[in-house]
């Protein structure tokens, strides 16, 4: 029979932990998360010799100098050598363009794994921590200190009257999380405008139409 146990302050920080970490996820949001690792994957994968990579920085590279090239011409005045410069330029971002399609199944599968491990880390464990410690008291109030019901609910769905388990304790920690996203962010929202008030001779105008 396989043993696994934790002091209730150890399964009561591990918890809150991963909470904070689902919540910073979402705050974030997934997508962000995985287009800044396919970022960095392709600079860290290209300076590892990836050859696709390495192209596409290379060509990037040169486009940029192309494009620096074509802007210190005057298209009046050299129009051949503009011209030429224009069509250099066209070219390379086409070349690019073709080799970031080439990446698309790769970038595809950092993506789809990614999201996979996300959804692991933060999904996984919660469910693990309530079955595996459902009956679990992570501490005790007083007897007699909340009427019969509220210590009930409190002790739901499996822990000894009394006693706070971890469904109550999750849904405690997701609430003050979800709380405090608000607050942060509720300075930085876009405010709503107050609307107009109503003129009330326009509304008598529109009485004595109908």
């Amino acid at each position: 029979m396989v043993s696994f146990d934790l002091y209730p302050s150890t399964l009561l920080v591990t918890v809150l932990t991963v909470l904070l970490f689902k919540k910073i996820i979402e705050v974030v949001g997934k997508k962000n998360i995985q287009d800044l690792t396919w970022r960095s994957y392709c600079q860290v994968a290209g300076k590892l010799g990836h050859s696709k990579l390495s192209e596409i920085s290379n060509k990037s590279s040169e486009a940029r100098k192309v494009n620096l090239q074509r802007k210190a011409v005057s298209a009046q005045d050299e129009y051949a050598k503009w011209t030429k410069l224009n069509r250099q330029h066209d070219k390379l971002l086409a070349e690019i363009d073709q080799l970031n399609q080439g990446l698309a199944s790769e970038k595809a599968g950092v993506v789809k794994y990614l999201g996979l491990l996300i959804s692991v880390l933060t999904t996984l464990p919660i469910w693990f921590f309530r079955l595996w410690f459902r009956k679990a008291v992570l501490f005790h109030l007083p007897p007699g200190y909340l009427p019969y019901p509220i210590e009930r609910l409190f002790g739901l769905p499996f822990v000894v009257l009394g006693g706070v388990g971890l469904t109550v304790w999750m849904f405690s920690v997701n609430s003050v999380l979800t709380s405090l996203e608000f607050l942060i962010k509720f300075p930085f929202e876009t405010p709503v405008e107050k609307p107009s008030p109503v003129d009330k001779s326009k509304v008598e105008e529109v009485k004595h139409q109908n």
